[in-house]
């Protein structure tokens, strides 16, 4: 099997749709020989917050010297950026050999009368498999969503839990207080399974240093070597899409921040940095969240909204966000098009209306608000 098959298949099981659960992932991976059996595992749950902290502790083990792998989801920039080994994408050719061996036991599993497995559950036992070939020091799991059910708790035990920051999120799937969210998450941990939790005071990128960090002193009782390589690992972490300055004249900052926890600590860090300039905000979020709430906590902080509409089937429109968000900023413009968005607030950076520029919401908006900045660059 080619790339182009194994991508064309993988995209087909897309109709098999989002299913909690892990009764399909562990018959897949049991007649896959159970790979996750074989990987040296920290395995990340939380609302905000997993992705900055296990690039932070990544870093720091590689640093150390360590062989480290990532799964972590969705992808933003890069398809394969979800499986990465050292920080290098697995390669297309990789995908489809792993894929073909997945796709015959998906479809032995359908003919013995069982579920097909969904797209994220075949992500996940390509993405164990693939690191379990590879016999590497240290794998870093972000669950997809919750805990309990998400595909991949399925290890009997792990080197290390790691909770960060919880808020209301997925609420329908998880619970509704934040206890229950919690309690969800906490399935991860696992009997004689140490586990770090995210403090709740400081700014974004303290918490989340700070959790990796005793994440690190963690391992350390482990036997990893990681005390002396810390501070080294946390100055070397990227972390894209996470405060990220994607054009420094005029400033252009994008920002995952796509439920109300994570709008909080983006309103904080712009209170911590940003208190005197006139900033530019381009919004856009999916149907699914609190995008009500997000609005009521960020929307003063701008002088000017243009809100947008995510490629993504769960986008919410940009006109509907834009008649929420004109309760809380009165100066608020739907726009047909993300370029549209980016050339608008770009020249009113240019013309001095506005200081800087920040792009914040769903995940799926940061790619197409990076290229649709790069045409103006470019042009």
């Amino acid at each position: 099997m080619d790339y182009t098959k194994a991508k064309e298949y993988l995209d087909s099981t897309n109709k098999y749709g989002s299913v909690l659960g892990t009764e399909t992932i562990k018959e897949l991976l049991k007649r896959l020989d159970n790979p996750q059996d074989k990987l040296n595992v920290v395995h990340f749950a939380g609302t905000n917050g997993k992705g900055s902290t296990m690039a932070y502790l990544e870093s720091i083990l590689l640093c150390a010297g360590y062989s480290v792998g990532k799964y972590s989801s969705p992808a933003v920039f890069d398809e394969w950026e979800i499986i990465t080994v050292d920080r290098t994408p697995i390669s297309k050719e990789d995908v489809a050999t792993y894929i073909e061996k997945i796709k015959s036991v998906c479809e032995e599993m359908v003919k013995d009368g069982l579920n097909h497995p969904t797209r994220f559950e075949i992500e996940t036992a390509l993405a164990f498999c693939f690191f379990a070939d590879l016999d590497l020091d240290v794998c870093l799991i972000e669950c997809g969503m919750g805990g309990r059910d998400d595909a991949t708790n399925v290890f009997e035990k792990n080197l290390l839990a790691v909770i960060t920051s919880i808020s209301l999120d997925h609420t329908n799937e998880l619970g509704e207080t934040i206890e229950e969210i919690k309690e969800n998450k906490e399935a991860i941990i696992k009997r004689d399974c140490p586990a770090v939790y995210a403090g709740t005071l400081g700014s974004i990128d303290d918490i989340n240093q700070e959790t990796a960090v005793h994440a690190a002193e963690e391992l350390q009782k482990h036997g990893f070597k990681l005390k002396k390589f810390i501070d080294e690992g946390i100055e070397e972490t990227y972390w894209p899409g996470r405060m990220e300055t994607i054009c420094e004249n005029p400033l252009f900052i994008i920002d995952g921040a796509h439920n109300p926890g994570a709008i909080l600590k983006l309103r904080d860090y712009i209170d911590l940095h940003f208190t005197n300039k006139r900033i530019t905000f381009i919004m856009g979020v999916l149907a699914d969240k609190d995008y009500g709430e997000e609005a009521s906590i960020i929307g003063s902080k701008a002088k000017k909204v243009y809100t947008i509409t995510p490629n993504n089937n769960r986008g919410l429109d940009a006109n509907k966000l834009a008649d929420i968000m004109c309760e809380y900023n009165q100066n608020t413009v739907a726009s047909k098009t993300i370029d549209e968005a980016v050339r608008q607030a770009f020249a009113e950076v240019k013309t001095n209306e506005s200081d800087m520029i920040i792009a914040f919401g769903s995940l799926s908006i940061l790619k197409d608000i990076k290229e649709a900045l790069n045409k103006i660059l470019n042009s």
